[in-house]
This record gives C-alpha cells, sequence and structure tokens, in this order.
C-alpha cells in the first residue's frame, strides 16, 4: 500500500448516485512511522445507480477495478453498474445461491438482530466465505499498484459496510493501524449509508420483524 508521510485529505467523496463512497487511506500507523496511502482503494455501497456526473469523478480518481462482493439474489434484484471506460468490474461474490436458503438466510440474520453481540458471528461467517475472493483483491494491489502508482480501486458491496468491511479491517490491519481507528473507520458506515423509512419498513414486514431490528442490520455498531 506505500506507507508514508502525508498531509490529510477529504475523506468522503461525493459520487452521484452511490452511498457511503469514502477513502480507506490517510490513517496513521500505530507506530507512528507513517500513513496509509490516500487515493488507492475505496470504499463505497452498490454503484448501479451512479450518474454520468459520478462517473466522470471516477475517472479523475483513476479507478480501474471495482470488486464486487454482491451474490447473484443481490444483483438479480438491483442489478449492475453501467460500462466504465477503463474501469473494470470484477465480480467477487462470497455466498452463494444455497448461502440465500431460507434456513441459511435465518442464521445470519439472527446474528444481525442480536447487535454488536451478533454481527462478529455474522462476520466470522464472511470471513471464511470470503477468503478467496479478499486475497484477489490483494493480489490485484501487489501486482497493479505500486508505490508510485495513481491507479485506483474500489471494493463493495450493496451497503459498503459488512463484506466491505471486513475488507478494510485486514487491508488496515495488515499496514499497521491501530484497532480503535479500524472500529471508528467501519463506524463511518453510520454517517454514509441509510435506508428510506418505506424500504425499511417493506423489509420488515417481509422478515416479520420490527422497523427497529432492520435499523440495527443496517447500523455498523
Amino acid at each position: 500500500m506505500g506507507q508514508h508521510m502525508s498531509v490529510t485529505i477529504p475523506r468522503w467523496i461525493d459520487i452521484p448516485g452511490v452511498k457511503n463512497f469514502r477513502d480507506i487511506g490517510g490513517w496513521p500507523l500505530s507506530d507512528g512511522s507513517g500513513y496509509i496511502r490516500e487515493r488507492i482503494v475505496f470504499r463505497c455501497g452498490h454503484l448501479v445507480d451512479i450518474t454520468e456526473e459520478g462517473i466522470k469523478t471516477l475517472n479523475r480518481l483513476n479507478v480501474i477495478a471495482a470488486f464486487d462482493f454482491r451474490s447473484d439474489p443481490e444483483i438479480e434484484r438491483q442489478g449492475v453498474m453501467p460500462a466504465i471506460n477503463g474501469l473494470t468490474r470484477y465480480p467477487s461474490a462470497m455466498f452463494t445461491q444455497a448461502d440465500y436458503s431460507p434456513a441459511a438466510l435465518a442464521t445470519r440474520w439472527k446474528g444481525y438482530f442480536e447487535g454488536a453481540t451478533g454481527f462478529p458471528k455474522v462476520y466470522a461467517v464472511i470471513l471464511e466465505k470470503g477468503a478467496p475472493q479478499y486475497r484477489k483483491i490483494f493480489l490485484h494491489l501487489i501486482e497493479h499498484h505500486s508505490t508510485t502508482s495513481t491507479k485506483s480501486i474500489i471494493v463493495h458491496c450493496t451497503a459498503g459496510k459488512d463484506r466491505t468491511g471486513l475488507f478494510g479491517m485486514l487491508l488496515l490491519g495488515l499496514c499497521g493501524v491501530d484497532d480503535e481507528i479500524i472500529a471508528n473507520e467501519y463506524a463511518l458506515s453510520n454517517l454514509g449509508y441509510w435506508e428510506p423509512l418505506h424500504e425499511l419498513e417493506k423489509k420488515a414486514e417481509m422478515l416479520k420483524v420490527t422497523v427497529d431490528d432492520m435499523r440495527m442490520v443496517m447500523s455498523a455498531p
């Protein structure tokens, strides 16, 4: 990733049509020796609704790859990002069709509904399922993003919170960022991602839970 001394630059970037878009870089190393390079790895929610203005911003940021952690059922429901010149989308699903069976979903959602004590259980499953995809991204960074490179990548899922957040944890942890900073970076999704009330109500009705339950699922506790 290239650890260096740096000035602070804006972390949040407005990409019209995309939620929760921010730079993972810029955080200091725990030993005080430098910072994680900025403008190399971005995280966000899905890119399906990105506007032409948003695409221009991605071009200015030199984004050459987008790693999409969403599974087939999500893509069938939401669609895929528009084609962007110079940017390759890498399908990087962690969950299979079987992982979306009623029983598998019930187990995963149960963990989310338990709040801060249940999220780690779900995240342990994501880490196991997602290991090959996380590895793929690290290899891409090693092969295509030297310390002098100005190219960048995006990692995203639907909300840019859970699967994407775990990649951020791994990346920053391996680079030597303090655990408290990693936790604070994760919690920024509480500012960057939201769903309108009617969507929360629809999901709550489908899952036979309360709207407050759904708010918990959508949070980064």
